[in-house]
């Protein structure tokens, strides 16, 4: 068996774990727009190791073709869940564009029987360009998905990074052409992936547990102020909040619960309030 096949199937069986966990959280937590990009992305990155870890047995255009074109569509997906994310609209037409423009552009290279080196280049560019997008729009979302070092902003930058890199090395294997070095430089990037699957998956999972648990300390904190003591004046009946302002009961437990009042008007109100002529007619 050869290397490069026992690589992506290492990246199989990484991918479908993170996917698998992906799936897990999406079925157990609301099945979120978000988390459902996310999760749908990491079973095309499945399919696309498993085509080409095919590849060897496959038809030669299938083989060029459709795992660097699902990789694209994995890579559409991330961009899409990084948008859900930020609260963004989905952008269907320029990420379809984006795919058709490099689906063409694998096709011209596999046509004219184009050097693989120039491909390289090519996937580079489209795959940097995706990385640097879903990075620009997480920047955007909330702060546990950028702000730490393990945040899956941070996860794209590097693999944007990483593409960056291997964008210019390509290149310069064309001009020179240092075929040796473009082995190596394969076989680095298919390194990669994996790595970028960890972090991008587990960072994604470590920011929605984040958010979550500060969801539920908020809500936790505003249980113990609703049960604590709560300061209402005698006459006018409004509650002083924790800035010393006084409220009408309901604004004040309106902001801090969630809940929504209606108002109507009570059986001994009714009687208290109603005209004097509807008194008189009851009598």
């Amino acid at each position: 068996m050869a290397q490069e096949t026992v690589t992506y199937l290492s990246n199989i069986v990484i991918v479908t774990i993170l996917a698998c966990l992906i799936t897990h959280y999406w079925l157990r937590q609301g099945r979120s727009a978000a988390m459902g990009f996310w999760m749908l992305s990491a079973w095309v990155m499945v399919a696309a190791d498993a085509f080409f870890a095919a590849r060897p047995s496959l038809p030669y255009w299938v083989g060029r073709m459709i795992p660097t074109l699902l990789v694209t569509v994995g890579h559409a997906g991330l961009f899409l869940g990084a948008r859900k994310t930020a609260s963004l609209s989905t952008r269907w037409e320029l990420v379809v564009a984006a795919v058709v423009f490099h689906g063409l552009g694998l096709v011209y290279y596999l046509v004219l029987d184009q050097p693989s080196q120039w491909r390289m280049v090519f996937n580079g560019v489209v795959w940097m360009a995706f990385s640097v997008g879903s990075y620009l729009v997480l920047r955007k979302a909330p702060k546990a998905f950028w702000f730490s070092l393990v945040a899956p902003a941070n996860a794209f930058l590097l693999h944007a990074v990483f593409h960056g890199f291997r964008l210019v090395l390509a290149t310069l294997c064309v001009v020179n052409g240092w075929t040796q070095v473009q082995f190596w430089l394969q076989a680095v990037s298919d390194f990669e992936v994996s790595f970028f699957m960890v972090a991008l998956f587990v960072g994604i999972l470590v920011a929605n547990l984040q958010m979550r648990n500060e969801e539920l300390s908020s809500a936790l904190a505003e249980v113990q102020t609703l049960t604590g003591l709560l300061p209402i004046c005698a006459w006018c009946k409004k509650v002083r909040d924790d800035d010393g302002y006084w409220q009408k009961v309901e604004d004040y437990l309106a902001a801090r619960s969630g809940l929504k009042f209606t108002h109507g008007i009570c059986t001994d109100c009714f009687q208290e309030q109603r005209p004097k002529s509807m008194k008189c007619e009851s009598v």
